[in-house]
């Protein structure tokens, strides 16, 4: 199972790149949609990494419920992970939630306001500090060898395409509330 969990968090990663630079291209106003269908796609598979990954959840709380020793030292990482994922979640209601209104039957933009920004800047931050303390474990699970410069080639890719996301909601608000 941790081999598909690999495989479906290689694809969410992929399928949220291309979602959020479509999207932060939209919200400066220099592209078309920003496809329903990678959405959708993305969400499919990011409920199955989330059933995954409570299940890998639950079966380390029976463990350390069984052996009566926890070791929250050792095991930061792990509950960090955890953690960021499960905030993930929260805000991606909320995103959905900002993108997505129902008025007279049909789907309609709503007010991009302070909050709205807040909440979508603290989902690029969420979605970092996730996926910077799990990429290794998924090149790991790859069988990807020098990770050291794998990872920070890959994180530093991914910075500057989440700071253009993060400046695209920045854009977006300007533009409902300022321009």
């Amino acid at each position: 199972m941790r081999k598909a969990n690999a495989v479906i968090t290689a694809l969410i990663l992929i399928l949220f790149i291309l979602h959020g630079v479509l999207g932060a291209f939209q919200m400066v106003g220099a592209g078309g949609t920003a496809h329903k269908v990678l959405a959708r796609a993305a969400f499919t598979l990011i409920i199955i990494h989330t059933l995954i990954g409570v299940k890998y959840t639950v079966d380390s709380l029976r463990a350390i419920r069984k052996s009566g020793v926890s070791y929250p030292g050792e095991n930061k990482l792990f509950w960090a992970r955890r953690i960021s994922g499960a905030g993930v979640m929260v805000l991606l209601g909320f995103h959905f939630g900002a993108f997505t209104q129902r008025l007279d039957g049909a789907l309609r933009l709503a007010h991009f306001d302070g909050f709205k920004l807040a909440v979508s800047l603290l989902l690029v931050v969420m979605i970092a500090f996730h996926v910077i303390t799990n990429v290794k474990p998924m090149l790991i699970s790859f069988g990807i060898r020098g990770l050291k410069e794998k990872v920070f080639d890959i994180l530093f890719v991914l910075s500057i395409l989440l700071l253009f996301m993060a400046v695209g909601f920045v854009i977006y608000y300007l533009r409902w509330n300022v321009w």
